[in-house]
């Protein structure tokens, strides 16, 4: 056997194992999720924490996050960033109640993405796409419930506290209409 049959069906091998990786189009780093939660996070403590307690509190619990996601410190974030801004009043024309809406739900996707997606891997943005979508079409009815109920909370007066009562009462409603099937767990 000579070098040169060697050396063609060597490349003749790398050209097929060439062939049999995926083309996989278009990637990022995973750790840009990481990233983006990041500053997605400082931006939405910096502006909604109001004391320096909450500020601290609040980038603590974005630090733990980005570092070990699955401790799941995004969600006590979360937590605490609906916390931080239920105690400055909410207004209709207050911006900081619809970017809460908006970023909280941002972080929950992106925390959700970090939990399944290795920092090290390579991802491609558009299998983001569905997720990102359905943020998008969710935030629309959302932001206007969110306006229509702080128009009402601003014009109302005692005599609509039965509102409350009833929006209460519903809550608990859907909570334990969810909680069984949730609590269950998978159907085979």
């Amino acid at each position: 056997m000579n070098g040169d049959a060697v050396g063609v069906s060597g490349e003749a091998v790398n050209r097929e194992v060439e062939a049999a990786k995926p083309q996989l189009g278009f990637t990022v780093p995973a750790w840009s999720l990481r990233a983006l939660f990041a500053v997605v996070a400082i931006a939405l403590c910096a502006a909604l924490a109001g004391s320096e307690l909450w500020l601290v509190v609040s980038l603590a619990l974005a630090l733990a996050a980005v570092v070990v996601p699955r401790w799941m410190t995004a969600w006590f974030l979360i937590g605490v960033l609906v916390l931080a801004s239920l105690l400055h009043g909410q207004a209709l024309t207050d911006w900081r109640t619809y970017t809460l809406i908006a970023g909280a739900h941002a972080l929950h996707l992106l925390a959700s993405w970090m939990l399944v997606v290795a920092p090290g891997a390579r991802l491609q943005p558009a299998a983001l796409w569905p997720s990102t979508r359905r943020f998008l079409l969710i935030q629309i009815p959302v932001q206007l419930v969110a306006v229509g109920a702080l128009a009402l909370a601003t014009t109302a007066s005692a005599g609509f506290a039965w509102l409350a009562v009833v929006g209460g009462l519903a809550i608990a409603g859907v909570v334990a209409l969810l909680a069984g099937p949730l609590l269950s767990g998978p159907r085979n």
